[in-house]
């Protein structure tokens, strides 16, 4: 069965060679822009007003430049970044769905960039042990 034919899974691709790793961490990297983007509107929504919007104040400007950076490093392929902006996140919404008045405020997109983050994290596992396997013998990886 030809690549092009094969049916994948957008929301759990199958990982099987270095473009698919590199497709599934480029989930990961968009969750994360995702994420600091939005923290950024509400942040400045929430300036401007004066106010709380789902539990985000201008503080949430630091979570949009903690997000930028691990979008940044997950771009770059980097596990560590991506395993760090799986949890922060997992972290953030804990927090924010303990509190009633946002509780089921954005839970199924919630749900869909956890995802995008778990593939982010499969992704660069993947990357690096597939950049491994097809590097020619006696070429120096660069990890």
């Amino acid at each position: 069965m030809n690549t092009a034919t094969k049916s994948n899974n957008f929301f759990w691709p199958k990982i099987t060679d270095l473009p698919s790793a590199t497709a599934a961490s480029d989930l990961g990297f968009w969750a994360a822009v995702a994420v600091a983007t939005i923290t950024t509107v509400f942040a400045t929504i929430a300036l401007v007003a004066n106010t709380y919007i789902l539990a985000i104040d201008a503080w949430a400007y630091f979570d949009a430049v903690l997000f930028a950076l691990i979008a940044w490093r997950i771009r770059r392929r980097s596990g560590a970044f991506a395993v760090a902006g799986l949890c922060l996140f997992i972290f953030e919404k804990l927090i924010q769905f303990s509190q009633p008045e946002v509780a089921s405020s954005g839970a199924v997109m919630a749900l869909l960039f956890l995802l995008f983050f778990i593939n982010g994290v499969r992704g660069t596992f993947a990357f690096h042990r597939y950049s491994r396997e097809e590097a020619p013998a006696g070429v120096a990886q660069d990890v």
